[in-house]
C-alpha cells in the first residue's frame, strides 16, 4: 500500500507542478489532491524537493537507459533514429512529467541539480557521438548546438495541444527532430551554391 500511495503522490505532484508551477504548490496541496493530509505526505517524502528530485530522476533514468540501449543499434543512422524514438516516445507519453522536468528542475537543491546535470551531460554525449558519426561535416560546437536544439524541440511535447493523441505527438516530434539533425546549416548551403 505504501508503494501505491507513493505512486499516487508522485502522479498528483506531477499534475500540480505542471499546471501551477513547483513554487505555487505546497505539501498540503499535494496531500489534499491525493486524498491525504499534508503531514501524511512526509511519510513518503522528506520534503517537496524530494518529490521534485524523484520526478526529475525518474525522467532522466528512463531517457538515459533508453539512450544507452539505442547506442547499441549498430549503424549510426539507426542509433540516431532509435534515440529520436526513445525521447519522442517518452515525451509523448509523459507530457506533464516533461513539463515539470523542463520548467522546474532548476528549483532542485544545488546538490541534486549538480547530480542531474551530470546525467544530462551523459545523455547529451550519447546523442552527440551518434550525430558526429552521421554528420562529420559538423564541428564539436555545432554538434552540441544541434543536439541542444533537437532535445528542446522534442521536449516541446510538454506544450503540444491536448487534442493530439500520443501517437500523433510522437510522429510530429520525431519528424521535426530528424529534420533538424540532418539539415544543412545555412552557411553550408550558401557556400555550396557559390
Amino acid at each position: 500500500m505504501a508503494g501505491f500511495r507513493r505512486t499516487v503522490l508522485l502522479e498528483v505532484a506531477t499534475e500540480l507542478f505542471s499546471r501551477q508551477g513547483y513554487h505555487a504548490v505546497g505539501i498540503d496541496d499535494i496531500g489534499a489532491a491525493a486524498g491525504v493530509t499534508g503531514p501524511a505526505v512526509y511519510r513518503h517524502f522528506q520534503n517537496k524537493d524530494a518529490i521534485l528530485r524523484e520526478l526529475c530522476n525518474t525522467a532522466m533514468t528512463e531517457l538515459l537507459a533508453g539512450a544507452r540501449r539505442a547506442a547499441q543499434a549498430g549503424d549510426p543512422h539507426h542509433v540516431l533514429n532509435a534515440l529520436i524514438s526513445v525521447h519522442a516516445g517518452f515525451g509523448s507519453r509523459h507530457r506533464r512529467l516533461v513539463a515539470v522536468y523542463v520548467r522546474e528542475h532548476r528549483a532542485l537543491s544545488p546538490i541534486a541539480l549538480r547530480a542531474l546535470r551530470r546525467r544530462q551531460r551523459d545523455y547529451e554525449a550519447i546523442w552527440s557521438e551518434a550525430l558526429r558519426q552521421v554528420r562529420p561535416d559538423l564541428g564539436t560546437a555545432e554538434i552540441r548546438g544541434v543536439v541542444t536544439a533537437v532535445l528542446s524541440l522534442i521536449n516541446a511535447a510538454a506544450h503540444m495541444p491536448t487534442e493530439l493523441d500520443d501517437a500523433a505527438v510522437e510522429r510530429l516530434l520525431s519528424a521535426g527532430a530528424a529534420a533538424v539533425l540532418l539539415a544543412r546549416l545555412p552557411g553550408d548551403v550558401d557556400s555550396a551554391a557559390g
